[in-house]
């Protein structure tokens, strides 16, 4: 009898999850294949919207893209699959493999979400590619990566920042440099809610006793002097004349350009016919990435595109190169100082300064020097210093004149008019 009455009990109790869910197994309403399968759908869907990476196709075919990877230098490694469909699953397995104890966040751990966070703020790459120069250089084998970021403390941190100075002999600007990735990280771990505030905020340099003096370098190692300019305009000329068989015949007149208009060595490799204005300048719109081998739509800085006046005789070099591209059928995609379809090469352009310096018996300048030769030369021509910062596409005055501004005369011509001046 209590049997009975127990059962009769048990029925009329309110079913439970799992004796609903049975019913409507039972009953054919419900295939929990097909709701595991679902639920396995929309887990992929949500980690494949969480992924920090772009996905793409690459000339090959093959699909790629990114994932965090704590124990690869850049923080990530890349993926490469035959299909984007492959590309999908093998993302969804890779964080699905992942799973487990959550683990408190690290610099080593935030950097990839941070660098790819700081690639949607810039289109150069090789900004991104000097920070990740930066991190390998003095952050991956560095315990402080590995200190969860609520952790870290002010002295922490402080510490680090002494012996990074110490260690590397830096100046005030290499230090900056070098810090930018763990000062903007940690901000970046503040909005995400990782941490309240960025302890870094609080670090103290002692920088009187901390930092390299850096003296400014001698007038003679940082531009060409006048002698020095006649004598490798006339090896460029010979060069020119003799080099109707080189592939990259056009260079001497590059190189001579550089000293006509200061431009920048990324700027004259990819600068085209389009860009000479109709009032004789020339717009600097685009540049050349070496390490990629890529042309940009924008140049170096933050300055931006900028115009620059063509003199008389950059006007006849650029004539000259068009006049021997016409000779030898070839329309180089516009650009002006190639003879083929590609822009002229970084290399080829430095073995000419390098062959010029030998040939004219001086110590190696770089193409770097005659954009400092120009804007010397126009600050000794009296030229207003507002006009050359913006000719060189500077942002402020004070780079112009600390960092360009060197005396190009001779020593006996500096010696005779400091002696007329005083006399």
């Amino acid at each position: 009898m209590a049997k009975e009455k127990s059962e009769a009990a048990s029925c009329l109790a309110a079913p439970t999850a799992n004796d609903i869910l049975d019913f409507l197994v039972g009953q054919g309403i419900i295939d929990l294949d097909g709701v595991e399968t679902e639920m396995s759908k929309a887990n992929a869907k949500r980690i494949l919207d969480n992924h920090l990476y772009a996905i793409y196709q690459g000339k090959d075919g093959r699909w790629r893209t990114y994932i965090p990877d704590s124990e690869n230098p850049y923080g990530r490694k890349l993926l490469v699959k035959t299909s984007r469909v492959d590309l999908e699953d093998a993302i969804v397995n890779a964080y699905q493999g992942k799973k487990g104890a959550k683990k408190q966040e690290t610099i080593k751990s935030l950097y990839p979400k941070w660098i790819e966070h700081k690639r949607l703020y810039t289109n150069s790459e090789a900004y991104i590619y000097r920070i990740e120069s930066e991190w390998i250089k003095h952050y991956k084998e560095s315990k402080i990566i590995d200190v969860p970021l609520k952790r870290l403390t002010r002295l922490e941190l402080e510490e680090w920042a002494h012996r990074l100075i110490k260690i590397n002999n830096m100046t005030r600007k290499q230090y900056y440099n070098s810090t930018v990735i763990i000062r903007q990280l940690l901000d970046y771990a503040v909005d995400l809610g990782v941490i309240d505030t960025n302890p870094y905020a609080l670090v103290r340099v002692n920088a009187g006793r901390m930092f390299r003096q850096e003296r400014k370098k001698t007038d003679e190692t940082q531009v060409y002097t006048k002698s020095e300019l006649t004598a490798l305009y006339e090896a460029a000329n010979r060069d020119y004349e003799n080099a109707d068989h080189w592939k990259h015949q056009l260079l001497p007149l590059l190189v001579m350009f550089q000293f006509q208009t200061g431009l920048r060595i990324s700027e004259a490799c990819a600068l085209r016919y389009e860009d000479v204005t109709s009032d004789s300048e020339l717009h600097i719109q685009r540049m050349y990435v070496d390490f990629d081998n890529t042309v940009v739509p924008y140049t170096k800085g933050t300055y931006g595109d900028r115009f620059v006046v063509l003199t008389s005789k950059a006007k006849e070099l650029i004539a000259r190169a068009h006049q021997r591209q016409m000779e030898c059928g070839v329309s180089a995609s516009g650009y002006i100082f190639s003879m083929t379809d590609d822009p002229a090469p970084y290399g080829a352009v430095r073995k000419c300064y390098e062959k010029y310096c030998k040939e004219i018996g001086i110590k190696l300048k770089s193409s770097h020097k005659a954009r400092k030769t120009y804007i010397s030369t126009l600050i000794d021509a009296g030229v207003n210093i507002n006009t050359i910062r913006e000719l060189a596409g500077h942002t402020d005055e004070q780079t112009t004149l600390h960092n360009y501004c060197f005396d190009r005369s001779e020593k006996t011509e500096r010696v005779a008019l400091i002696e007329k001046a005083l006399s």
